[in-house]
């Protein structure tokens, strides 16, 4: 069987006997591609979830300062010119002159600015402001008051400033997070480095995995966070679903919390995929850029895989990994401390980039996850991943570590997928 899989901008063929291959992990044929996104757009913004239409909202509120929530490049939003430029004409509509389009980092590293261009376009700058969020600004930060869990809420100063809020963004499986979407755009989008780490260090709890929201309480704060933002201010959410292949397939808009439910129980039946059994390996790749753009990026796609293959079994991660490791605290996480001593840790002691070096090294603690990169090995080695050049080595490792009739699940988008085993 020969399947090509997504790397970095490009392809790359894995080979492997029919016989290995338990099955290849795919979204059902109801995950087909809207027609026309611009249509579908315009058609949520006037038929929200849980509130009037937009133009209406707008015009009801008659809002001082408007500000835009888009995601970074790390989010697979290869249209965003087109949805963006459909809720600025909406906002035209209502007599609304600019925007701030703030960028949510949460603590991802900033653009380049031709990464803005390929992302936003022009519009931006055509029709306000680009605000870039920066969790460790001070100086740009505003404390909302206090969550019932402790947590300080200190959010964009500029985003505060604004009476009126549109949180933009997919809708998509989050290996702690349950989904990203809807109330992700505040915590972490917008939010501080301190309130981040607090949210995230909570991957120590029960209930904190990919896919459920039920009594999870990384999602449970986030959400809460969102509405504490929507106090003194209008929210309004649009959020796209898309399929394995990154085509969007669903707009919602709306309500913060009426809108992203609706979206995320359509997303549940779409990105479900049942398999009967845990096998010896799962080969995934992240669908490529820019879900590999770094590997910290890239862990979210093993999540994935692990989730159907035995203890003692082998993960084998495609990914490109322009950006290397992709995070500073991750990478001296996972370098500078042992497997045993990362998952041993308690929730103060996390910090936030170090929740994933958690998350991996309770992936690794069970089986060996061998990444295929632009990395060189030794980097990949010290980061407590096993290196190997093609994916033809690495088959041929499983062969050897399982013999000849070894099993194993392709998963040809580890990032746009919910692997669960049939109970």
């Amino acid at each position: 069987m020969e399947i090509k899989l997504k790397y970095g901008s490009s392809e790359i063929s894995l080979n492997i006997a029919d016989k290995n291959v338990a099955g290849v992990l795919t979204l059902p044929e109801q995950a087909q591609p809207i027609s026309g996104l611009a249509g579908a757009v315009r058609d949520a913004l006037k038929n929200p979830i849980g509130t009037p239409p937009l133009a209406e909202l707008l015009k009801a509120k008659n809002p001082k300062q408007v500000s835009i929530i888009v995601e970074d490049i790390t989010r697979p939003n290869p249209d965003y010119t087109v949805w963006l430029g459909e809720l600025v004409t909406e906002l035209k509509s209502a007599g609304v002159k600019s925007a701030k389009f703030i960028v949510a980092y949460g603590t991802h590293r900033a653009h380049k600015p031709e990464e803005n261009h390929k992302l936003y376009g022009t519009l931006p700058q055509d029709f306000g402001e680009l605000v870039n969020h920066n969790c460790d600004d001070p100086s740009n930060l505003v404390s909302l008051g206090k969550l019932s869990t402790g947590n300080e809420l200190k959010v964009n100063k500029t985003a505060a400033e604004s009476d009126f809020v549109i949180l933009t963004g997919n809708i998509e499986p989050h290996s702690f997070a349950g989904y990203g979407g809807g109330r992700k755009a505040v915590l972490p989008g917008i939010s501080a480095r301190e309130t981040i780490t607090v949210n995230h260090a909570k991957v120590t709890r029960d209930g904190v995995t990919i896919g459920n929201l039920k009594n999870n309480p990384i999602h449970e704060e986030m959400l809460e966070a969102a509405k504490m933002f929507a106090n003194n201010r209008t929210v309004f959410i649009l959020n796209v679903i898309r399929n394995d292949k990154k085509q969007p397939v669903k707009v919602v808009a709306g309500d913060i919390e009426k809108a992203f439910d609706e979206g995320v129980r359509f997303a549940e039946k779409m990105y479900t995929v049942n398999v009967p059994e845990k096998v010896d390996a799962a080969i995934v790749s992240c669908g490529g850029y820019p879900k590999d753009l770094n590997l910290y990026q890239a862990q979210k796609s093993v999540t994935a895989a692990s989730q159907v293959v035995r203890d003692g079994g082998t993960v084998i991660l495609l990914a490109e990994c322009r950006d290397g490791a992709g995070q500073a605290i991750f990478e001296r996480w996972m370098a500078g401390q042992s497997v045993e001593k990362i998952i041993l840790k308690k929730e103060h002691e996390i910090e936030v980039e170090g929740h994933r070096a958690f998350l991996s090294a309770k992936i690794i603690n069970r089986m060996d996850v061998v990444v295929v990169s632009s990395m060189p090995a030794e980097k990949i080695e010290e980061l407590k991943f096993c290196s190997t050049e093609t994916l033809e080595s690495a088959v041929a490792e499983l062969t050897k570590k399982f013999g000849g009739n070894f099993k194993a699940y392709v998963i040809p988008n580890g990032a746009a997928i919910i692997p669960t085993v049939s109970k």
